[in-house]
């Protein structure tokens, strides 16, 4: 099991994916903290139900060109990093996080998203940089 410490300060990866599991939309569909090749970093593969983001469009009353299908998935995309936002509101207020939609399969209707995690310390530019390198390895 993955953890991240600081310290007196310890989270785990299974206590992270719990309260995404909880208090979000997104699912976690694989833990990737080995991936980073790092100590101080928590990262995820979340996916997220893009028929809810369509339902959500539809409630909002917001049209997108459908025939455009590069806007289109990119729309959804930017959908599933405003619930990302959710993910973030959740953590403990020690923890920073980095998070990007990067895979939309039409076939089963899910959006992908990388999560990395980390204490403050690490710093939010750092844990982009590792997030970036993190979406290259995953696609």
């Amino acid at each position: 099991m993955d953890y991240i410490q600081e310290a007196q300060k310890k989270y785990n990866g299974e206590e992270i994916a719990k309260l995404i599991r909880e208090k979000t939309d997104f699912d976690v569909f694989e833990e990737i903290t080995s991936r980073t090749k790092r100590k101080d970093v928590l990262a995820f593969i979340l996916q997220c139900d893009a028929g809810r983001i369509k339902q959500d469009f539809e409630e909002e009353e917001i049209e997108i060109d459908t025939e455009d299908e590069e806007e289109y998935i990119s729309e959804l995309m930017n959908k599933a990093d405003e619930y990302a936002v959710e993910i973030e509101e959740s953590l403990p207020e020690d923890l920073i996080s980095y998070y990007y939609s990067y895979s939309y399969d039409e076939d089963e209707e899910i959006i992908k998203t990388i999560l990395v995690v980390s204490f403050e310390s690490l710093g939010e530019r750092k844990l982009m940089d590792v997030g970036n390198r993190l979406i290259t390895v995953v696609e």
